[in-house]
């Protein structure tokens, strides 16, 4: 609503005439062709009101930095530029390449080093700390995708490492739960934890996801892949450790597997008893059990998660309703996939579970209540002019709901039901009594001689004068 031109034509001006500036839109239009217009103009932000500081800030810090870096190579050669760049791309890489384990000898790491001039110590000792990054949903909605991610990135190398520009930190993704690895020279673990407890207080700050930290034994490079998998195993095993710092040695893994953990008899009396509370608590009461003798781990709640399941799905068979078209939405699906993150989401999916089980059971059984009320009433009254109108007015309902939870409960739309009623009372007539046909229509409710007839026709498989005369 500028005059003259909008946003857009102002950035295309600014493009086209080259003027080294960075250009951040901030606009009430959601429009995809807008926001496509302007990633075409290279925009470095296109944000929609209304507006939110915490977003202006981060866009805003990330543009800055991108102009002082621009700003900085540029007063160096072109091959300075260059090397600068990729230097760190070059390391990233090496790096990721030793934590897929893609180097089978310290000889062969010691080749590598040197042929991509990196500065890192073959014979050296590092150290991983391993961060997993949960519930980043309301993150990601909240400031975009690739603005929390790159500054997320850059807070775990600054403070880690030092670094500005990372070099050391690399980006797993992994469902709903981002992972990075940074790897540092060997330094006390007492100093890292400290650096990691730093970075927790001031993620917490901006974001609301958990950060947990795992801080590695001493390895060389060639060790770094093997170090890497026994993280991501004691990860596994020690779930309930959400925005801490720990160390790998801290975590004792036990071989024993268990077939069952819950009482399931009690579970199932608990389901029938819509009794959510007891189940909850008997469900925390294990968890506490579980970490005293260090058992606590993903594999428990893997079973713990299947054994509440097999009850309710088995409760929900007895009442005819299908679980699977109940928990198919993209809520449950949701709370289902991040139940096994830790025992905080497991209780939230428990509850979230139970309580969309018994709310849709005492739904069931409202409505079983409610067709036996409206069958009765078209009974009764069939021989007036009702309809799905009418028969909705009488039960507080709407006429579209009414028809809804008829069909879902009985199989046949209510208008069906009412003509099968009448058609059944005509044929009862037409036997016992000597009525005439237009008269028989009236008394059981069709005010149309033509369209009685094509019903009766339809349903039975003869006109009604032909039922008569057999």
């Amino acid at each position: 609503e500028m005059p003259q031109a909008s946003g857009l034509d102002l950035l295309k001006w600014v493009r086209l005439n080259k003027y080294n500036c960075e250009f951040l839109l901030l606009t009430c239009h959601e429009n995809f062709t807008y926001a496509t217009h302007a990633i075409q103009y290279d925009a470095a932000a296109y944000l929609t009101k209304p507006f939110d500081l915490p977003t202006m800030e981060l866009n805003l810090q990330k543009i800055i930095n991108k102009l002082s870096h621009k700003r900085s190579m540029e007063k160096n050669s072109e091959y300075g530029k260059l090397m600068e760049k990729n230097i760190r791309f070059v390391k990233l890489d090496f790096l990721k390449q030793l934590l897929n384990g893609d180097f089978e000898t310290k000889e062969e790491v010691s080749k590598e080093i040197n042929n991509r001039h990196l500065d890192l110590d073959p014979n050296g000792h590092y150290r991983i700390i391993y961060m997993k990054i949960s519930n980043i949903e309301n993150d990601i909605d909240r400031y975009g995708k690739t603005v929390y991610e790159y500054h997320l990135e850059k807070s775990i190398s600054e403070i880690l490492t030092g670094n500005t520009e990372n070099d050391s930190v690399i980006k797993y993704h992994n469902s709903n739960i981002l992972d990075f690895i940074t790897i540092i020279k060997n330094i006390q673990k007492e100093d890292l934890k400290e650096l990691c407890d730093k970075l927790i207080n001031t993620c917490k700050e901006t974001f609301s996801s958990v950060i947990t930290c795992c801080i590695s034994e001493p390895c060389s490079l060639i060790e770094l892949s093997e170090s890497k998998q026994k993280l991501d195993k004691l990860f596994y095993y020690y779930i309930n450790i959400n925005s801490r710092v720990f160390y790998q040695d801290e975590v004792e893994i036990s071989d024993r597997r268990e077939n069952q953990i819950l009482d399931m008899d009690k579970i199932s009396i608990y389901i029938k008893e819509k009794n959510k509370g007891e189940i909850l608590n008997y469900l925390k009461k294990t968890f506490q059990e579980l970490s005293v003798i260090k058992r606590m781990n993903l594999y428990s709640l893997y079973l713990i998660k299947h054994e509440i399941m097999q009850v309710v799905y088995a409760d929900l068979m007895e009442k005819g309703i299908q679980a699977s078209k109940l928990f198919n939405d993209d809520l449950s699906i949701q709370m289902s996939n991040r139940s096994l993150d830790g025992t905080t989401d497991m209780i939230r999916w428990v509850n979230y579970f139970l309580e969309k089980t018994f709310a849709y059971q005492h739904e069931v059984e409202k409505s079983a209540t409610i067709i036996d009320k409206i069958n009765q009433f078209i009974h009764d009254h069939y021989h007036e002019n009702i309809g799905r109108n009418e028969i909705a007015e009488e039960f507080f309902l709407t006429p579209d709901y009414l028809a809804k939870i008829y069909k879902k409960k009985t199989g046949i739309t209510i208008k069906n039901y009412i003509n099968e009623y009448r058609i059944n009372k005509a044929k009862e007539l037409l036997r016992t009594s000597d009525i005439s046909i237009s008269e028989i229509a009236l008394a059981v409710g069709f005010d149309n001689f033509s369209y009685f007839s094509t019903i009766f026709k339809k349903m039975v498989g003869k006109s009604p004068r032909d039922y008569r005369d057999e």
